[in-house]
């Protein structure tokens, strides 16, 4: 069974009812979301950005995997955005017709280790890899059999 954790997000009015109807479906695009963040540079010395849009925000309580939550996070941290800005982004992607009908699914794999964590130092690596999730097999009736 896997870690699930509940935690709320602050969207626009209008993206929070498309969040709370399909987070599932939304969700199967945010590691193509992530991947274009991620052609960023590593924001240091700055503050964090937060959603800005013409809209009233709201609070969604949501629920995330831990690897969902953790990959996020991790992102957010590397850019200093929030990731209630990440979940905008991923529904803004998620809402562009033509996104949606290329179907190239990526899978990710976050790790952190703590090398050192205590009073005198705290030394902590983490790294996300993300490969192809499509199967790559020729269509039915061109299939060879082994």
């Amino acid at each position: 069974m896997q870690n699930i954790l509940t935690t709320s997000v602050s969207l626009p009015i209008s993206a929070a009812k498309l969040w709370r109807d399909e987070r599932f479906e939304i969700m199967q695009f945010a590691e193509r979301y992530l991947r274009v963040q991620m052609r960023q540079h590593v924001r240091r010395e700055v503050t964090r950005t937060y959603n800005r849009c013409g809209q009233k925000f709201v609070i969604v309580t949501t629920r995330f995997t831990a690897a969902e939550y953790d990959t996020l996070h991790y992102v957010a941290s590397s850019l200093r955005v929030s990731v209630s800005s990440l979940i905008y982004g991923v529904i803004q992607l998620w809402l562009k017709p033509s996104r949606r009908a290329i179907r190239r699914f990526f899978s990710t794999n976050y790790y952190c280790m703590a090398a050192k964590w205590d009073a005198e130092a705290g030394f902590v690596e983490e790294f996300i890899t993300f490969w192809s999730s499509e199967t790559h097999l020729p269509p039915p009736g061109k299939r060879t059999e082994p």
